[in-house]
C-alpha cells in the first residue's frame, strides 16, 4: 500500500511540474521582452500564440504594432489581437480596434481574413495537453493553482501558478469578480473555477464577427517634422527657450536643475519624490498655479534654466487620441505636454513626466482656478535608454482616459468637467533633454 500511495504522489507530482513549466514559459518570455531582447521574446511567444495560448496572441499583437523585434505590421497585430480577443483576453479587443483606427479598410479586411483562416498548431514538446481536473477533485494548492490559471488565461494577472494566494492572485480574483457581478471577497473557491473555466470559452472555436467599424477618425495634428522646419506645415509657435530639428525630430534641451538652498523640509537626493513634486510645482505655476490642496504646502526651491515652452494649433474634439513618438536623454528634469483650450495654451489637460521619480506620470487639469492633479501612475517611469518610446493617450465622449506607454497602460481616470473642445498641444520643458520624433492627434 505505501508503494502505490509513492507512485501516485510521483505521478501528482511530475504532472503538477508539467503544466507549471508550461505556464513559466510564458513568464520566461515576457522576461526576455522586459529585458528588451525583443527578437527572442517574439519567437518566444510565436511558439505560445500557434497553440493558443492568448496572453501569447496579445503580446504578438503588441510587439507586431509597435514594431519590437520585426517591422511594424498592423495587419499582423489586427490579426493577433483579434485571436487573443476570440480566447477571452480582456484588453485584446480594445488593442484590435484601436489599431484599427490605424489602417485602411483593406488591412483590416485582410486581417480578418488570416485570422479566421489561422489554425493552432500542437504544443511544442508534440504532447497533447492533459484535460482539467474536474473541479470536484480540487483543493489547497491545487485548486488556487487551477484558478490562477484561469485568471491568467482571461488577463486578469494573477502571477505564477504556483498555487499560493498573495497579494496579486487575491486582486486578480476580486477583480474578476467585479467585471462579472460577483461579490468581491477575493476567495479561491471551487465554484469561482467552475465560473472562470465557462468565462471565454464559449467562442473560442472560431473567431467571432466583429462589429461595424466605427467611422473613421479625422486627423487633426500628423507631424514628423520631415521638413527640417518646425514653423510651417503646421506652424508650431515658441513661446520661451529654444527648439531646434535634428535626426531625431523636435529637440528641446534645457540646463539641469540644480537644487539650491531648500526650505523646510530638506530636499534629499535619496528621495527622487520631492524633486518631482516641486518640478510639478514649478510647471503649473507657470501656466497658473497649482490649487492649495494639490500639492505640499511646504515649497522646495529649484533652480531650472529657462524653460522651453512651444505649441501648435490642432483643433480636436472632446474625445480625441493623441499619439506622440518620445524619447529622453537625461535626469532631473521634467516635461509637460497636453491639450490647451482657448487661443493661448492655458486650460486642458497636462500629462507631466518626472524622470525617475515617484509618481512617473501625472495626469492634471488645468483650469482658470489653477491645475489639480487627478490621477498618477504607480511608481516610477524611466525611458532614459536611448531609445524612442510610443505614448498613447485616448480619452472618450464618457471623460474616461487611458495613457499607454510601450503598449503598457500606465494611468486611467474619468473626468467631465472639461466638456469643451481643444485648441491645440502644448509641450513644457523643465530641465531636459527630449527628442519628439511625430505626434498625432485624432477625434
Amino acid at each position: 500500500m505505501t508503494i502505490i500511495k509513492g507512485f501516485v504522489f510521483l505521478l501528482f507530482l511530475f504532472g503538477h511540474i508539467a503544466l507549471a513549466n508550461a505556464d513559466y514559459r510564458y513568464t520566461d518570455a515576457l522576461r526576455t521582452y522586459e529585458r528588451q531582447e525583443y527578437r527572442q521574446a517574439l519567437q518566444m511567444f510565436d511558439r505560445l500564440a500557434t497553440t493558443g495560448d492568448a496572453d501569447a496572441q496579445y503580446m504578438l499583437g503588441q510587439m507586431h504594432e509597435a514594431g519590437q523585434g520585426t517591422l511594424q505590421d498592423f495587419v499582423e497585430a489586427h490579426k493577433w489581437y483579434n485571436l487573443a480577443a476570440a480566447r477571452g483576453h480582456r484588453h485584446a479587443a480594445a488593442a484590435r480596434d484601436a489599431v484599427a483606427a490605424r489602417m485602411t479598410a483593406q488591412q483590416i479586411s485582410e486581417a480578418q481574413q488570416a485570422a479566421r483562416a489561422w489554425q493552432p498548431r500542437a504544443a511544442p514538446s508534440g504532447i497533447a495537453p492533459e484535460p482539467s481536473p474536474p473541479v470536484e477533485t480540487l483543493s489547497g494548492r491545487q485548486l488556487v493553482a487551477e484558478v490562477q490559471r484561469e485568471l491568467n488565461r482571461l488577463g486578469y494577472e494573477a502571477g505564477p501558478v504556483d498555487g499560493l494566494m498573495g497579494t496579486r492572485s487575491r486582486n486578480a480574483i476580486r477583480d474578476y469578480q467585479g467585471t462579472v457581478g460577483l461579490a468581491q471577497d477575493g476567495q479561491p473557491t471551487t465554484a469561482l473555477l467552475a465560473r472562470l473555466r465557462q468565462t471565454g470559452r464559449e467562442p473560442a472555436a472560431t473567431v467571432p464577427p466583429e462589429p461595424e467599424p466605427t467611422p473613421a477618425r479625422r486627423v487633426a495634428l500628423d507631424d514628423a517634422f520631415s521638413d527640417g522646419d518646425f514653423r510651417r506645415n503646421p506652424p508650431w509657435t515658441v513661446l520661451s527657450g529654444r527648439f531646434d530639428i535634428d535626426d531625431g525630430g523636435l529637440r528641446s534641451i534645457v540646463e539641469k536643475p540644480q537644487v539650491v538652498t531648500p526650505a523646510s523640509p530638506t530636499l534629499r537626493p535619496e528621495r527622487p519624490e520631492e524633486i518631482g513634486l516641486a518640478m510639478l510645482q514649478l510647471i503649473l505655476g507657470q501656466e497658473g498655479g497649482l490649487k492649495p490642496d494639490a500639492a505640499s504646502p511646504e515649497a522646495t526651491e529649484v533652480e531650472f534654466g529657462d524653460a522651453a515652452r512651444i505649441f501648435v494649433h490642432a483643433p480636436v474634439d472632446n474625445a480625441f487620441r493623441l499619439e506622440l513618438e518620445l524619447a529622453s536623454y537625461q535626469r532631473p528634469g521634467s516635461l509637460a505636454l497636453g491639450l490647451f483650450q482657448g487661443n493661448q495654451p492655458g486650460g486642458g489637460y497636462r500629462l507631466v513626466y518626472n524622470p525617475g521619480s515617484r509618481p512617473g506620470l501625472s495626469l492634471v487639469r488645468m483650469t482658470a482656478d489653477g491645475g489639480e492633479v487627478i490621477a498618477s501612475s504607480e511608481g516610477t517611469l524611466d525611458l532614459e535608454d536611448g531609445r524612442f518610446h510610443m505614448l498613447s493617450w485616448t480619452r472618450d465622449e464618457s471623460g474616461n482616459m487611458q495613457v499607454w506607454v510601450d503598449g503598457r497602460r500606465v494611468l486611467q481616470a474619468h473626468d467631465r468637467r472639461l466638456r469643451q473642445g481643444f485648441q491645440g498641444f502644448v509641450l513644457v520643458n523643465h530641465g531636459g533633454d527630449y527628442n519628439l520624433r511625430r505626434v498625432r492627434l485624432e477625434h
